[in-house]
């Protein structure tokens, strides 16, 4: 499978609502969160609904296309269809969080990963057949400190998180993961309580009305308060490429990937809903 796989990183433009239902909380419209660690997640069917529709709109605009039959059917046979005995050559994984973004002293946001969500990455570049980050130096990461991956932070420099202070102590150079972390500036690796506290408690919360059109003012009951993941999030799923299942209208892994990710998909994808008011776009880069 390693020789089939694929990782796609997503970088939030916009803000992200990929709703769980409806909540009797504060928050009326939460988004999705993993059980476990309550981190933000996009669950996979969402992701591959989203390459779905954005597949099946541009995908007019692919240079070879196959025998016209194909061509038609391209759609099912590369996502599957409910009409159809055969299952998609796709096997599409949850975008699940790799770096946060958080309000800070030092400059207008910086990011924020820990070591918790980094062994879980290297779990994933594993699966895909990628080299692992070098993680030494981890194990020893106070609540109170936090290491700088990228940016210009100096030994000693005390930095805001929200209403946190982690207090910086050293470089973690990233190596040949710095990668996968190309537009985050400013990575800071904190404690994974953290982490998980920023995750939990420092995503955009957006109130929402319905304005009645005849009078003009909002209508009774409408105000409701919805959870986003902000933008500037960094996210990756693991993709695997297989052959298509149909046996009259065969395409190859190979095909099916050049596809998606030379020629439909790339450039931006709308993920989540309220694509009306651009909540979703994400930036993707193909690994």
């Amino acid at each position: 499978m390693k020789n089939n796989a694929s990782i796609l990183c997503l970088y939030a433009v916009t803000p992200c609502h990929a709703g769980s239902g409806a909540s009797v909380g504060v928050v009326d419209l939460p988004i999705q969160r993993e059980r476990h660690t309550n981190w933000p997640v996009i669950q996979a069917s969402g992701v591959k609904g989203a390459l779905r529709a954005h597949f099946d709109r541009f995908k007019t605009g692919i240079k070879e296309k196959p025998a016209q039959q194909t061509f038609d059917n391209l759609t099912d046979l590369v996502f599957g269809s409910e009409s159809s005995d055969h299952a998609g050559s796709l096997s599409v994984g949850d975008m699940k969080i790799l770096a946060f973004p958080m309000r800070s002293n030092v400059a207008p946001f910086v990011w924020i990963t820990c070591p918790a969500v980094l062994k879980r990455f290297n779990k994933d570049l594993a699966l895909a057949g990628r080299p692992a980050i070098d993680l030494t130096g981890l194990a020893a990461l106070d609540a109170d400190k936090a290491l700088w991956a990228c940016g210009s932070f100096r030994q000693g420099d005390r930095i805001l998180l929200e209403d946190m202070e982690v207090t910086a102590t050293a470089e973690m150079p990233l190596g040949d993961g710095s990668s996968w972390f190309s537009e985050t500036e400013r990575l800071l690796v904190v404690h994974d309580e953290v982490f998980g506290y920023g995750v939990s408690h420092c995503t955009s919360v957006m109130a929402q009305i319905k304005i009645d059109q005849k009078t003009g003012t909002t209508a009774n009951g409408s105000l409701r308060y919805q959870e986003e993941l902000p933008a500037d999030t960094l996210m990756y799923s693991v993709i695997f490429w297989g052959d298509s299942r149909d046996a009259q209208e065969s395409l190859k892994a190979d095909t099916i990937r050049g596809y998606i990710q030379e020629e439909v998909v790339a450039g931006h994808l709308q993920v989540g809903g309220d694509e009306t008011l651009g909540r979703g776009i994400f930036a993707l880069t193909w690994a």
